[in-house]
């Protein structure tokens, strides 16, 4: 059975649809890579930097990405870059270039490439599930230190970007979930608006309140974590994983005027 248009579903990306293997070694060795990746291109321009600086400051940066996005903050991926690379030399981006500036961040990119993280194994079988009830659907995502372009070239080699009609990232529109614009352009886009639309993620704070706080109904993917008594946006939905998510959706459209 095929519902109105205008019934949405939205999906978080990090801990909701992928995770970090291995006890987070992949994201460390990542980390590695692509600061090594970033340190040769920079000597090939003439430029010298520590590895341990680069990684050092980068990884700074990336709990700074992190923190912000509880604010709704988020910059453009080539402004991150340059601020990580102003952090380890001032007068480093302009030695450089744009282009050596986005050479760099090139370089960050084919580390995630090399060692990306892991697809939740069934969330392909979820969003065929979403796929086949004629939902609009899209993914609503606060990014790190990886591009748009990569994540989304990433998403279509493992073949999860199909079942997508929007992706919206925080590092391209520079703003970030809670704030309600990252929800609102994908809700435009999916032809959708709060009310008959339901947003999926694992943070109770960007996630969960973000999207009530526009209205949406919320799951909560919980990954066994005992909700915080302080919370006060309640979820709707409550799941472990992704794969719980079929009886779900069912439930809430039974809640719509169809």
């Amino acid at each position: 059975m095929a519902y109105p248009t205008k019934s949405a579903i939205t999906f978080d990306l990090w801990r909701t649809l992928i995770f970090e293997d291995g006890n987070q070694e992949i994201s460390e060795r990542r980390r590695k890579l692509r600061a090594e990746y970033a340190v040769d291109y920079l000597a090939t321009v003439g430029e010298s930097v520590e590895k341990s600086s680069f990684y050092e400051v980068f990884n700074s940066l990336s709990e700074d990405i992190t923190a912000g996005h509880d604010d709704g903050l988020d910059k453009h991926f080539g402004e991150w870059v340059h601020t990580g690379l102003s952090r380890i030399d001032p007068e480093l981006p302009d030695r450089i270039g744009m282009e050596g500036v986005i050479e760099v961040g090139n370089a960050i990119d084919r580390a995630f490439i090399d060692f990306p993280p892991k697809l939740v194994e069934g969330s392909i079988d979820t969003l065929e599930a979403v796929k086949q009830r004629g939902l609009g659907v899209g993914l609503v995502t606060n990014t790190g230190l990886t591009s748009g372009t990569t994540l989304r070239h990433w998403l279509e080699l493992i073949g999860v970007s199909g079942y997508f009609h929007h992706i919206a990232y925080s590092n391209e529109l520079g703003v970030a979930k809670p704030e309600r614009l990252i929800f609102d352009v994908t809700l435009r886009t999916l032809d959708s608006i709060p009310e008959r639309a339901l947003h999926v993620g694992d943070n109770l704070h960007t996630d969960v309140a973000g999207a009530a706080a526009i209205g949406m109904s919320t799951v909560w993917v919980s990954d066994g974590e005992k909700p915080k008594q302080t919370m006060t946006t309640k979820p709707d939905f409550t799941i472990e994983t992704v794969l719980e998510m079929p009886p779900v959706i069912d439930e809430w459209l039974g809640t719509l005027d169809v």
